[in-house]
């Protein structure tokens, strides 16, 4: 059983639950290996720390905003991975939600727009283990939307798959940490195995997909079943629960997810997904 994320109110979002098991655990590179993404060590060039880091409009009242705060020393190139994923998601999530104080975390009370998410490279069990761990740490009481999250990463494995791979791997876990899975149960998105909100299930249709529901992965273990699409059914979408060798395109089917959600996004959104072809 994974432990129930706080509920939040306007004024209380909730306690921290960074590092609990609740956080979805990758596993990357199917079948071993370490992926593809261009070579080893793809970070380059030294380590510095970033100031927080803030996609979305400039008026946060204009739509939804993204905040990172980066924990430690970062290259820039991962750092830019970070970003372009946060600009990418807030291209897609357009419409603005109500701000919420948190409390629970270090430095007291802080007010968040959107989501503040806390993104941080360090060790975790070494190379080819557990790549990462992320999730949403508290939700807003009347829609279950995430308003913080974590994203930790070991480093070991992140410097041995390359940035490619790192950057499907950052795109993928950013989306849970908006609700990507993490919240389907809460919602009542996932029956007997399907995903059946109605947004992603008219793109499975529209792509040749059959019945009332999306396949839901039901392998994997606490952090990849129940909230992912299924790797037996999709193979390289990038919100299966395993990262492949080569393209992992962000279909519409996935960016039409977020409304099933709750986001109000982007009437286009089907022009800002990948190209994929469902088999």
């Amino acid at each position: 059983m994974r432990p129930e994320i706080p509920l939040t109110t306007r004024d209380v979002v909730g306690v921290d639950l960074t590092h609990t098991r609740y956080a979805d655990e990758v596993a990357y590179a199917k079948g071993g290996g370490s992926g593809s993404g261009g070579g080893s060590g793809g970070g380059g060039g030294g380590t510095v720390s970033f100031a927080p880091y803030t996609s979305g409009p400039a008026t946060a009242s204009a739509g939804y905003n993204i905040t990172i705060e980066f924990k430690g020393s970062w290259t820039q190139a991962y750092y830019d991975i970070f970003v372009k994923s946060a600009d990418y998601l807030t291209s897609l999530i357009i419409g603005e939600l109500q701000d919420v104080t948190v409390y629970g975390g270090k430095g007291g009370p802080k007010t968040v727009d959107d989501i503040l998410i806390t993104a941080e490279l360090g060790a975790i069990d070494g190379l080819y283990g557990i790549l990462g761990q992320a999730g949403p740490t508290a939700v807003r009481t009347s829609n279950s939307l995430p308003a913080t999250a974590t994203m930790k990463f070991d480093i070991a494995d992140v410097d041995a798959m390359g940035l490619e791979a790192f950057a499907d791997v950052v795109l993928h876990e950013m989306a849970h940490s908006l609700g990507f899975g993490s919240i389907w149960d809460r919602l009542g998105l996932v029956t007997n195995g399907l995903y059946t909100g109605q947004n992603a299930l008219r793109e499975f249709l529209a792509m040749g997909g059959t019945g009332n529901g999306i396949p839901v992965e039901q392998d994997g273990g606490s952090g990849t079943a129940g909230s992912h699409w299924d790797e037996e059914t999709f193979n390289n979408e990038l919100m299966t629960g395993y990262i492949n060798d080569g393209s992992n395109p962000f279909s519409a089917m996935s960016a039409a997810s977020f409304a099933d959600l709750g986001y109000v996004i982007n009437p286009n959104y089907a022009s800002l997904a990948e190209p994929y072809m469902y088999a």
